[in-house]
């Protein structure tokens, strides 16, 4: 289950506002961040990826929803060296 770590005004690292910032099995976390032009989200997988991708208006909580969705996936499998590393570089080129 995703924990929020929410708090009402942070400023997001992509100098946005924070609309949701969300943690999973403390071993990965997600944010959503409302810029001037654009919407930001940056999540990670602890010790391992950081990765930022930005949205617009029309499908910014789509996006977030499937990149939470395949982060929590990954995080519940076992996974070997190898496939740790194609999943990251599969989520950055997709996202």
């Amino acid at each position: 289950m995703w924990t929020s770590l929410y708090i009402a005004g942070t400023i997001g690292s992509e100098g946005g506002i924070v609309l949701a910032d969300e943690e999973y099995k403390q071993a990965c976390r997600i944010t959503l961040e409302k810029c001037e032009k654009y919407y930001a989200i940056t999540c990670g997988i602890y010790g391992a990826m950081a990765h930022t991708a930005f949205a617009g208006e029309e499908d910014h909580q789509a996006k977030y929803d499937a990149m939470k969705a395949e982060l929590r996936d990954f995080i519940d499998r076992d996974t070997t060296p190898d496939e740790e590393l194609r999943f990251y570089e599969n989520f950055c080129n997709k996202y």
